[in-house]
């Protein structure tokens, strides 16, 4: 049952405050004193996540004979999201996975720290797409931490090419002999 109230305001920034929700325990969020990392789907620190949805931010009609068929859902992500997890997010393809896994017309825009989860209910996230969701989140966390270990791997090959080169210079100045 959906209870409707006047959205709480943050006083310390007079913008709409984050409604909680009651979550049940999954692999994407542990209940409380469970290890996060007990499960093959647990959300690595630092990955993105959603943690709720802001349920002010929905359409007044949601639960009403007037609800909307459709609609836009905000949901509320662990932490700030970086250019290369917004253009990941918005890509079409990303859209087009959801459509091939039975969740056609959903659009996912990033604005802030909330996902605005377009053309879909309450209902459909709750029968699966916020799963395929944080599917999608997962897969590009692991990549994109995939391509950081990458990164730095090879930034390391470089400081270490760098400094045998260095030592090497140093060892062939030290050489040199004005006799």
């Amino acid at each position: 049952m959906l209870h409707t109230s006047a959205p709480s305001v943050d006083p310390a920034t007079e913008a709409p405050a984050e409604i909680p929700t009651t979550e049940t325990p999954t692999p994407e969020t542990p209940a409380a004193g469970s290890p996060a990392g007990e499960s093959s789907t647990a959300v690595p620190n630092g990955h993105l996540r959603l943690t709720s949805v802001l349920a002010s931010g929905l359409p007044a009609e949601v639960g009403t004979p007037d609800e909307p068929r459709r609609y836009t859902v905000p949901a509320v992500f662990s932490r700030q999201v970086g250019p290369r997890e917004k253009a990941y997010l918005e890509d079409p393809s990303t859209a087009r996975r959801l459509a091939a896994d039975g969740h056609p017309g959903v659009e996912l825009r990033v604005s802030d720290r909330r996902l605005l989860i377009g053309n879909t209910t309450l209902a459909e996230l709750r029968d699966g797409l916020a799963s395929r969701i944080a599917a999608v989140l997962r897969e590009m966390g692991d990549a994109m931490a995939q391509e950081q270990t990458r990164l730095d791997d090879e930034r390391s090959e470089r400081l270490v090419h760098e400094q045998e080169r260095a030592a090497a210079v140093t060892a062939l100045a030290a050489d040199i002999r004005f006799d």
